[in-house]
């Protein structure tokens, strides 16, 4: 009897203190004058139709933003956790770069010893973020990328040699085949690694692929445990919920290791010493070994020796933004539990996302034959002289427009997440945001606004022809802490797409319907449309004969 009294009272001071805490949260926004959304759920917040499956997060997020109309800025709840949302591209502008040193932090902070992910730049907060960011930041010249043409060139050929092989009228998955390009290009440009996904593979290959894969699938737990880290990442650490599996951990780790114990003996193989490798994990073993000099200049002179363009000035330029606390930018050990997490990364952050933005790209310009054939010509225009070079590829300012203006359509990350480093008070008003407060940027509620955009809803790639609204445009981020790898991405989407389209042209199928309809199974949300691929001898003299009146019909799942 006593135990079921003292079961009573123990259960009813916990419903006390949730109701408690769900109350103290619920007021928070109210209580500092913020305009904000009612939480639609006592659990999930304003999150019940993500978490339950009814909408994607993008959908989610524009129906927040268009409810906050009129507000630079205002209040939702991710499950209980109060959040901001910016929605006035000049405050925006304060948040990511002015006041830069208030919001330093991404609101998913992740311990070193805890996660594979916790030493990557995605990850690192306070000044380890800044010294590796500052080291890293000259692996990403122009110079650089030019050395990995010709891989990411191979990587394309590849997988369109392997769509010329398939039979007439075979369905095939375009998500599953950009897919394939995109780890291609990371297991070469990033790890120094042949993948061949496109191909039946055994060994070390599948097994990079298949936990490549892995951390993508999409389930339930994964679902909820993505949701969770964001609103409580603190609480999820202590309670020891990864990310990432152990195994998937294990792989990487090992694999860097091996391949680094390989290189080191190589160069002390005479006949291997001047071999040289252009991937990015040689050059973060070039800048440990160079680290060990201790009168080692800062990397940002590394640069000047090549030949800079305007976009490595801009690069470099992030960084008045960002605070320093004194401490040399190389301060910071390159070890091999860090160079694992940069070249995972690549994965994490840069295939299925950079796939999901080929998918559309693909899909609006079969949607748009007027737009195909511009893109068309221009490719013509930059290979007449049958030459493909980084130059030619680098100014072909139409494929970028078109590029840009499925980021902005389509963005693979629909929002930009900060935590606030130290107390905050937002311009023009008298609101202060204490430190740990969470703000968030909307990306595609700001990419959709008519305000910024006219006709939001149209695929347009000539408005990327006239200055965008400053603030409103941001599909990899902003600020210092924008995608490190943004320039390897758009150069290998566009050397991808410049590839195909100098041999196919893409029409929409039938069974196409328009407008996409979104699913919402997974973090990463998907749409399905089929378009068929068509040989484009008739405009082209570079394409076979075998390759005449070939029609391969495609099933893209894209992404977003």
């Amino acid at each position: 009897m006593l135990g079921l009294i003292v079961t009573g009272v123990l259960g009813g001071l916990i419903i006390y203190f949730i109701n408690m805490y769900v109350k103290r949260s619920q007021s928070y926004w109210k209580e500092k004058g913020v305009p904000f959304l009612p939480p639609g759920s006592i659990l999930f917040g304003n999150m019940s139709d993500v978490i339950l499956r009814k909408a994607s997060m993008g959908e989610n997020l524009i129906k927040i933003y268009r409810e906050l109309d009129g507000q630079k800025f205002g209040g939702y709840f991710q499950f209980q956790t109060p959040v901001l949302m910016i929605r006035d591209p000049e405050l925006i502008n304060y948040f990511l770069i002015k006041d830069f040193g208030h919001f330093h932090d991404r609101n998913m902070p992740t311990s070193e010893d805890f996660d594979l992910m916790g030493s990557s730049l995605a990850s690192l907060t306070g000044q380890r973020w800044r010294s590796l960011r500052y080291k890293m930041t000259p692996t990403f010249t122009s110079g650089k990328l030019k050395r990995m043409f010709s891989q990411i060139v191979s990587c394309s050929d590849a997988i369109i040699d392997h769509v010329s092989t398939l039979p007439r009228g075979e369905a095939v998955e375009v998500r599953d085949l950009m897919f394939k390009f995109t780890i291609n290009v990371i297991g070469s440009v990033a790890f120094g690694l042949q993948i061949d996904s496109h191909k039946a593979v055994d060994g070390r290959n599948k097994v990079f692929i298949d936990m490549s894969k892995r951390f993508f699938k999409p389930s339930m737990i994964q679902f909820l445990k993505f949701f969770l880290r964001m609103s409580y990442p603190r609480l999820m650490e202590a309670l020891g919920m990864r990310m990432n599996d152990p195994e998937m951990n294990e792989f990487f780790s090992t694999l860097v290791a091996d391949i680094i114990r390989l290189r080191q003996a190589e160069e002390k193989d005479a006949k291997s010493s001047n071999k040289k490798r252009d991937d990015f994990l040689q050059l973060m073993m070039d800048i440990r070994k160079s680290s060990k000099n201790k009168d080692e200049a800062a990397p940002k002179s590394n640069v000047k020796e090549e030949q800079m363009e305007a976009e490595d000035h801009a690069l470099l330029d992030q960084f008045k933004h960002v605070p320093n606390d004194g401490k040399q930018a190389y301060d910071i050990e390159m070890t091999d539990e860090i160079m694992t997490s940069q070249a995972f990364i690549f994965i994490a952050g840069g295939s299925e996302t950079t796939a999901a933005v080929l998918q559309f790209a693909l899909f609006e310009m079969a949607h748009k034959p007027e737009v195909l054939a511009k893109v068309h010509q221009e490719i013509d225009e930059f290979t007449a002289g049958g030459q493909f070079t980084y130059e030619a590829v680098r100014d072909m300012k139409y494929l970028e427009n078109v590029l840009n203006e499925a980021l902005r359509l389509h963005p693979p990350g629909s929002i930009l997440a900060r935590f606030c480093t130290e107390s905050y008070k937002i311009p023009g008003t008298d609101i202060v945001l204490e430190k740990g407060s969470q703000i968030n940027v909307p990306v595609i509620g700001i990419h959709l606004d008519p305000k910024y955009f006219p006709q939001p809803e149209e695929f347009m790639p000539e408005r990327f022809d006239k200055e965008i609204p400053k603030g409103a445009f941001f599909p990899f981020g902003g600020g210092p802490r924008i995608c490190i790898a943004m320039r390897l991405a758009m150069l290998q989407m566009k050397i991808f797409l410049a590839r195909l389209l100098m041999r196919y042209s893409v029409t929409l199928s039938d069974k196409t319907t328009v407008p996409l309809k979104l699913m919402s199974d997974s973090i990463v949300q998907h749409v399905k449309v089929v378009f068929g691929c068509t040989s484009s001898q008739e405009k082209y003299s570079k394409v076979t004969k075998n390759d005449s009146n070939k029609l391969i019909e495609l099933t893209i799942q894209c992404l977003i």
